[in-house]
């Protein structure tokens, strides 16, 4: 992707009408969830196979998409560390879901933050995304190649692109590293957490 798509893409990603509406349910205000909770959400029938593509990780290191969901419940989210909007409002559930979780390593569950901006998330940016929120182990981030960005935005953004938008959707992968399930727009915590112990 190209620095000038990505910056586009930071200014339309996070409009102030959007970042209204996600504050408002993020405290539970039931108008603003109606206005935001569309029909693709639920369970993914059949079970969607994770890509085996190449991913930076925010320790430096690269690694397979696939193999890091492979035998973890995993909660995975799109984001880009420049978000100044809705994409802390997602950090914070995730905070919010790995305080509902503190046994999540003994279960094999694990949240993913998935960049969406795979040229100017540098390992050193994922990380400091993840300090923000105060981010345990088993909350990792990682981004991928560029060439790869649209079909995972295909898979886990409902067909929106970054130049428009991403979705705000959490989605849930099986240990046996298949998509599960999408979740509403910005869900709740519990949700979340709910969905993983079940998976």
């Amino acid at each position: 992707m190209h620095r000038a798509h990505t910056d586009l893409g930071r200014r339309r990603v996070c409009t102030g009408a959007l970042a209204a509406c996600a504050q408002a349910l993020w405290l539970g205000a039931p108008r603003a969830q109606a206005q935001l909770v569309g029909a693709d959400h639920g369970r993914v029938n059949p079970p969607v196979p994770i890509p085996d593509v190449p991913v930076r990780c925010a320790d430096g290191g690269s690694a397979s998409l696939a193999a890091m969901v492979q035998g973890r419940a995993t909660a995975l989210h799109l984001m880009f560390t420049g978000c100044s909007t809705v994409c802390p409002i997602q950090g914070a559930i995730f905070q919010r879901v790995q305080s509902l979780l503190p046994d999540q390593g003994a279960h094999a569950i694990q949240l993913l933050s998935l960049s969406i901006d795979p040229v100017g998330d540098t390992p050193a940016a994922m990380r400091a995304w993840l300090k923000r929120f105060d981010a345990h182990e088993g909350w990792i981030a990682v981004a991928p190649d560029p060439k790869d960005l649209d079909s995972l935005l295909e898979l886990f953004g409902q067909g929106r692109n970054a130049v428009e938008s991403h979705a705000t959707q959490v989605n849930i992968i099986n240990r046996r590293g298949e998509l599960v399930w999408r979740t509403q727009q910005l869900p709740s915590a519990d949700s979340i957490a709910d969905i993983l112990r079940k998976v």
